[in-house]
């Protein structure tokens, strides 16, 4: 299951996970009191961002606008 999310998902999102939980785990060994107490609320925050920009991104893929190739994926 966990070798299937980025084919359906899109690579993207496991980057945003791994990225998250490598900032998890570097918060927790500097300060793990606090990082037990507001991951929850900033990962929740995170979502709701990656979210936001959902919008505008159908609406560029709709209209056909295209990436410089300087920051395409493949």
């Amino acid at each position: 299951m966990a070798m299937a999310i980025p084919f359906y998902l899109g690579g993207y999102f496991t980057l945003d996970m791994c990225l998250g939980s490598l900032i998890l785990f570097i918060w927790q060994q500097i300060n793990k009191a606090k990082a037990d107490t507001y991951t929850s609320a900033i990962a929740s925050g995170m979502i709701c961002g990656d979210g936001i920009w959902s919008l505008p991104s159908a609406l560029l893929s709709l209209f056909g606008v295209q990436a410089p190739f300087c920051i395409r994926v493949p």
